[in-house]
């Protein structure tokens, strides 16, 4: 067998939470509750201001990246 480790490695973290939070809105059901969950995911990490603009960033380059 094989596994996949085609993103393995250290880079800004910020990479994997655009993906898990682009992943994740596809499940929440009103834009207060996709709010409230980037809130409670942020503080829980602990950044105050999260960057939104690093986020879109990623969201935007992910598709040049991964074929």
């Amino acid at each position: 067998g094989l596994i996949d480790l085609g993103r393995l490695g250290t880079a800004d973290r910020y990479a994997d939470l655009a993906l898990m939070i682009a992943n994740a809105e596809e499940n929440w059901a009103a834009p207060d509750e996709a709010e409230r969950a980037f809130a409670v995911l942020f503080n829980v990490l602990g950044i105050e201001a999260p960057d939104r603009e690093r986020l879109a960033f990623y969201l935007r380059l992910d598709p040049l990246t991964w074929g």
